[in-house]
């Protein structure tokens, strides 16, 4: 087969032309990476004017089946080998666990080479290939790269989309010899030729591994010193005004809502009428860092006293997101406190509720994206109180729901969101004390406040979270010039 020529550096008018790859674990998911994934595809083909047809995907998983997607499942992150890469990330990977990654490693790099010869591949938009969940793939296509240039094969233009890395998570900040060989070799290795981070403290966190790569590949650092952006999540507007809310539409999905997840079986038997119920919605995965477990302790706290004030009888918390990698027993542990709390603050009327479990049972037709304006329209508010957040797509999300959300704040809120002044209720601690409270029980009375608020947030989020952002960074990146063949 013949080596097809590319040039050295595309130009601005080739872009609708190329063909492009995107590389990640998985996609169509309610995961972040899954999300950005379709506002880049959406961006590409309304703003960049590149046909549907020259955009292809090669993932571990797939939630719908389509002819633009390939799946390999070595690069899935729950693919027990890329578990154990992680399991291991401290021990080291002697023995078995060695033989076993090379091997899927290698079918992974075969997959990465065919499926660029045969989709044509110009330019590779990888994301997460910095982030050891992502390990057989970040090495895969490291090595693809590797022994491309070693023939002299001209390669695609390697993009990287970094969300998140082994340098931004405790648990992967002590690992072994033979791991580290791994990490300068491929996670993300020296062929990346452009980086987009999605915050601004990211570069700062990672100079310390670019330095270390320089020594091996001395201009390394100032290549990506060049070749790097920040491009924030952006957020899609479920609504453009608060006032949608009422519309019919949104009605009947908040209907669906009530019906799929039997919250009207839940009226019928505990004697409830709507407005007895208090809604919450914790808009994340089920993993650790989310801190749901101190969420639910707020949510008591709030029931608590909105049952003294005799505003509300019941309170419905509910997770939307599914269960992530992270968890080990995360969720029975959630599950174990809401019981724990329930004797405590003596009720049987908080009712702890995942998204999951019905869609296990029944296709609920309802999107994750939707949870918010369905909870906006019950009149709920809206719990966020991540550790830490590579930037914080489901909290845009949230707000782009008209709901509001009371929320802890991590490091990028403080650098990168807050400064925008957004309506919340805001925890510099996780503590839960009367300032935090009053606030959100004068929100819940008083709807015309949360039209206030919320109409705000749209308004911030149009300004300065367009998808827009997106087209106008990803043009510069696939024009710089490459930096090797």
């Amino acid at each position: 087969m013949p080596i097809k020529k590319r040039p050295f550096k595309f130009r601005k008018r080739q872009i609708p032309k190329l063909n492009y790859g995107i590389l990640h674990s998985q996609t169509g998911y309610s995961d972040g990476v899954s999300i950005v994934m379709d506002q880049i595809e959406s961006m590409m083909t309304k703003d960049m004017n590149i046909p549907k047809s020259n955009i292809h995907y090669l993932v571990g998983s797939a939630k719908k089946q389509s002819p633009r997607i390939r799946q390999c499942k070595y690069i899935w992150h729950k693919y027990y080998i890329n578990k154990r890469a992680v399991k291991y990330f401290n021990e080291g990977y002697g023995g078995s666990v060695s033989e076993k990654l090379e091997k899927a490693i290698n079918i992974a790099q075969k997959e990465i080479e065919d499926f660029i010869d045969d989709k044509k591949i110009d330019v590779i938009i990888a994301h997460n290939t910095g982030h050891p969940v992502n390990f057989v793939l970040a090495v895969a296509l490291s090595r693809y790269y590797r022994d491309s240039i070693k023939n002299k094969k001209t390669t695609p233009k390697y993009i990287l989309w970094w969300h998140d890395s082994h340098l931004e998570r405790k648990r992967f900040q002590d690992p072994p010899n033979d791991v580290t060989r791994y990490l300068r070799q491929g996670i993300p290795g020296k062929y990346v030729e452009y980086i987009v981070f999605i915050n601004s403290l990211q570069f700062d966190q990672v100079q310390p591994y670019f330095l270390e790569m320089d020594k091996q590949h001395p201009g390394y650092y100032e290549s990506i010193f060049k070749n790097h952006d920040v491009i924030y999540n952006t957020a899609t507007l479920t609504i453009d005004s608060y006032s949608d809310l009422k519309k019919d539409r949104y009605q009947e999905t908040a209907e669906r809502f009530i019906k799929a997840f039997k919250i009207d079986k839940l009226l019928r038997k505990h004697r409830l009428s709507f407005s007895d119920i208090q809604f919450c919605l914790q808009h994340t995965r089920i993993v650790p860092r989310k801190r749901i477990d101190f969420a639910l302790r707020y949510a008591y706290e709030l029931f608590d006293k909105l049952k003294k004030k005799k505003e509300r009888k019941a309170m419905v918390f509910f997770v939307s997101g599914h269960s992530g990698d992270e968890t080990g027993n995360y969720k029975r542990k959630i599950i174990k406190l809401n019981r724990q709390l329930s004797e405590t603050y003596n009720t049987k009327k908080f009712f702890l509720m995942f998204a999951e479990d019905r869609e296990k049972e029944i296709e609920t037709g309802i999107y994750f994206e939707e949870f918010p304006a369905i909870f906006a329209r019950l009149g709920g508010i809206s719990t966020y109180f991540s550790e830490i957040e590579g930037f914080g797509n489901n909290l845009l999300e949230v707000l782009a729901g008209g709901l509001i959300p009371v929320i802890y704040t991590y490091p990028v809120f403080v650098k990168d969101i807050a400064k925008y002044k957004f309506n919340a209720i805001a925890l510099k601690s996780f503590n839960i004390e009367k300032e935090s409270i009053d606030p959100v029980i004068e929100l819940i009375e008083k709807e015309r406040k949360r039209k206030l608020w919320a109409n705000s947030n749209l308004k911030i989020l149009k300004r300065n979270f367009s998808h827009k952002i997106i087209s106008r960074k990803l043009k510069r990146a696939i024009i710089r010039a490459r930096q090797h063949i």
